[in-house]
């Protein structure tokens, strides 16, 4: 299930986490997109969409029908609505934006802080993970 609110809960304690310079060295706007928006379509489903932005292609997914967009704060949100051009991608085209490595440790530290936001951490049996 596919709950908004956590998922964003828990991606601001995985960004948080997050000092690999390589994920947000060159563009940090589509390096940031194209792997939450990778995440979300791996674990959630849905699409994965694009949009042309200013410092070049800006991702995220539509889940259930609704436009989900985790880099953008509510209020430009609401007034950018018309900007997005909803192009389909694929996961091919936001892989070119990061390597196997960083984005397997930004899943690892995802699913973790997840767990935690949902409440799933106290089920865990192996502190050492």
């Amino acid at each position: 299930m596919f709950n908004k609110i956590v998922v964003k809960r828990a991606l601001k304690r995985t960004w948080g986490l997050d000092n690999n310079p390589r994920l947000i060295a060159n563009n940090p706007a589509v390096n940031q997109s194209s792997v939450i928006s990778q995440m979300i379509y791996d674990i959630f489903g849905g699409e994965i969409l694009k949009t042309r932005k200013k410092k070049g292609w800006h991702f995220y997914n539509r889940i259930n029908g609704e436009r989900v967009d985790f880099l953008k704060s509510e209020m430009r949100k609401s007034s950018e609505s018309n900007s997005f051009e909803d192009l389909p991608c694929t996961p091919d085209e936001t892989n070119i934006y990061f390597s196997q490595e960083d984005y397997s440790n930004f899943f690892t530290r995802f699913i973790r802080a997840f767990e935690e936001a949902v409440g799933l951490n106290k089920y865990r049996t192996d502190l050492s993970v």
